[in-house]
């Protein structure tokens, strides 16, 4: 794994709204951005409380401050500084960036993408703008258009977090596991406490071949899986598969049993687990999950119709049910896989 990456030091010269009250100060000011990008928290708030004392005039110190209360949980504690620091570097567009990354994580939808269109304004190359509003054209719809703006983010800054999470993202729904796996090696490199970033990368990781490579991921990833903001509900059911198709059946068990707790509406996780039952060769646990699974939709096509009736047919005829093997055996055989569209 990569070392530990720092952002560019673009991003750490001296703001024009403030280099007369920081001046003297830019060290410490990469140290705490450096810290809070990496989520040390206490890092942070120590490396903070010392220069605010030391340079009590520096509007910079101001804008940390509402960015670690926003890691931290205190909403409105952040808001309060994020509208405190405007007031102070009103052009400052770093200021709107991260106001508006806070708004967005706390799903307040219409004002994030009203303060993304101000940050971006105020200088349209500055990548905590450009990931934001990007990611925001993303959620939109705006794929295309999204893509590029999180792209110019990664070009200016290569260490953006959130550029490289959402590029991460976007090349894994296009099957660019090669590209996905580069950015969420970066993510887990700046970030390590994140879990959706591990697991992301151990998905790739193991399609494009290196198992043992993906199983430290997912291990890595269920290390730090707590919850909270990162918090992946979907870890253990990918982490159970993992193990499954390594025979680990145990193993697979304990974790698609949290799966299902975590996410008992989501069919894949009860039919995965309906797998495990009946390779361990617990048919009523496996009837039990995959008649669960049938009676939920999955609308995205992550597990099929055909897929449940397939499964289902082998747990009856294991069960020595004739008459529901066969009527499963004909369900499938009635069963079209559905086309999907092509763009």
């Amino acid at each position: 794994m990569k070392a530990i990456l720092v952002l560019v030091t673009a991003l750490w010269a001296p703001w024009p709204t403030s280099a007369g009250q920081c001046a003297g100060a830019e060290q410490q000011l990469q140290s705490i951005s450096s810290a809070l990008a990496s989520e040390a928290l206490d890092k942070a708030e120590q490396i903070l409380d010392s220069l605010e004392q030391s340079y009590p005039n520096c509007p910079e110190t101001l804008l940390d401050r509402a960015r670690l209360l926003a890691l931290k949980g205190n909403a409105t504690a952040a808001e309060d500084a994020f509208v405190r620091y405007q007031e102070l570097a009103p052009d400052a567009s770093r200021g709107y960036a991260y106001l508006g990354r806070f708004l967005l994580e706390q799903r307040q939808y219409a004002r994030a993408d009203s303060t993304s269109l101000v940050a971006l304004e105020k200088n349209p190359s500055e990548p905590a703008a450009l990931a934001l509003r990007g990611e925001i054209l993303v959620m939109k719809g705006q794929v295309k258009e999204g893509t590029s703006l999180l792209q110019h983010a990664w070009q200016i800054d290569p260490d953006n977090v959130d550029a490289n999470f959402q590029l991460g993202t976007l090349s894994d729904m296009e099957n660019r596991h090669a590209d996905a796996v580069k950015h969420f090696e970066r993510v887990v490199a700046i970030d390590a406490s994140d879990p959706r970033a591990w697991d992301y990368l151990a998905l790739n990781i193991e399609i494009v071949g290196e198992v043992d490579r993906a199983g430290e991921a997912y291990r890595k990833a269920e290390a730090v899986n707590q919850r909270g903001r990162h918090f992946d509900a979907f870890l253990d059911y990918n982490y159970g598969r993992f193990l499954m198709k390594d025979n680990q059946l145990k193993e697979a068990k304990e974790h698609l049993d949290r799966a299902v707790e975590l996410t008992p509406s989501v069919r894949a996780v009860w039919y995965e687990r309906a797998k495990v039952n009946l390779s361990m060769k617990n048919y009523e646990d496996a009837r039990a999950d995959g008649e669960r699974a049938a009676t939920l939709r999955d609308t995205r096509g992550v597990i099929l119709d055909l897929q449940i009736y397939a499964l289902l047919e082998q747990i009856y005829g294991r069960l020595g049910n004739k008459e529901l093997a066969s009527k499963y055996a004909a369900l499938s055989r009635r069963t079209s896989v559905p086309i999907k569209e092509t763009r």
